[in-house]
């Protein structure tokens, strides 16, 4: 029923003039939905959110939601202090994370669940090379100088029949600690060259470029001939052209295909602190590098009418409708089927002290 329910709200975006708002169920009980939700989180789900704001909004016409992206640790502390509704976060809650929260969110504290996937690609500005291929050895040495230039015998011997430019290579990447960063030198960790380690911040590279935040490294790399970089895929678009990567098997271009591909071989489990999903370390044609996002709600709210607003919040996001919408909005992917289904089912005991 999921499956065939995402594939009607995805036909509905397609129908010229209807909102998405048309498009969705008309849920239980909706006039009794109203108030305003406060969240503080990840800046990786402003843009997600801000789809899933925009259409639940015309869902439930009396709500309105203000979001914060101060950052994922500071989400969470504001849930736990009765400050925000709810934290987007960067990665599952931990049991101690889970823990300071009990006394705002009730015995059982708060739980997390995925909400979207943030693909990230390898892009480069050498407009020269098409169909460039890269694996995580390639990359470990290049964003640690090693390789230092494009036509390295390293790299042409993965790109037969490549003509490789005798040009510099200049890695461009983000002072600021971002899980976006985490999940890349995740990527890299997988060679030996790589000896940093996963970490949410880069080391300084010689010969490479540093900006401030990961949001400003598109425009970097735009501006910088021979610039090699990790990007969210809503900052590449069209714009950028990217590697294709190997995850244990062929090697494979980004696209809403191959990610939807690693989605299927990634796992999901259900513990304590909520649901979590995984995408895999190696699929045979799936790609796999991205951040999987997550919101955490409290188990229990001071307030009956606040636990309805949050809970109509919630259901949307992980329901086909809000997928739909941050899908085609945000550029982002869905978790897995499964992973959403179990998300439902642990919205649904959201409840209240009154």
């Amino acid at each position: 029923m999921h499956h065939r329910s995402i594939h009607r709200a995805a036909g509905c975006l397609l129908l010229v003039g209807i909102s998405l708002a048309a498009c969705a169920s008309p849920p239980a009980k909706q006039q009794n939905i109203r108030g305003a939700l406060t969240a503080i989180g990840s800046p990786i789900q402003s843009d997600p959110i801000g789809a899933w704001s925009s259409a639940w909004k015309k869902t439930f016409t009396a709500t309105s939601l203000s979001y914060s992206p101060d950052g994922s640790d500071v989400g969470l502390t504001a849930l736990a202090t009765g400050q925000a509704y709810y934290a987007a976060l960067d990665a599952p809650l931990t049991a101690q994370q889970q823990d300071a929260t009990k006394a705002e969110c009730g015995p059982n504290g708060a739980f997390s669940v995925p909400t979207s996937v943030t693909s990230i690609g390898v892009v480069f500005n050498m407009p020269s090379i098409r169909s460039l291929k890269l694996t995580p050895d390639l990359l470990a040495r290049i964003f640690t100088g090693d390789i230092n230039r494009w036509d390295d015998k390293a790299i042409a011997a993965i790109n037969p029949g490549t003509t490789l430019p005798d040009a510099p290579i200049v890695p461009v990447t983000a002072s600021t600690a971002s899980a976006l960063t985490s999940a890349s030198t995740g990527y890299l960790a997988a060679s030996p060259s790589w000896s940093s380690g996963v970490s949410n911040k880069w080391a300084k590279i010689p010969g490479g470029q540093e900006v401030k935040n990961f949001s400003d490294i598109a425009k970097k790399v735009d501006g910088t001939a021979g610039a090699i970089a990790f990007m969210d895929s809503a900052s590449i678009g069209s714009r950028f052209d990217t590697a294709l990567l190997s995850f244990g098997g062929s090697f494979v271009r980004m696209s809403k295909d191959s990610v939807a591909a690693a989605v299927q071989d990634g796992t999901t489990r259900t513990v304590a602190t909520g649901v979590e999903f995984r995408l895999p370390d190696k699929t045979d044609h799936g790609y796999a590098l991205g951040n999987v996002n997550y919101q955490a709600f409290c188990t229990s709210y001071k307030n009956g009418e606040v636990a309805s607003l949050v809970k109509s919040w919630a259901d949307f996001v992980v329901g086909p409708d809000g997928q739909v919408a941050s899908t085609y909005f945000a550029g982002v992917a869905s978790p897995s089927e499964e992973s959403l289904r179990d998300a439902s089912r642990l919205i649904e005991k959201i409840g209240s002290d009154q």
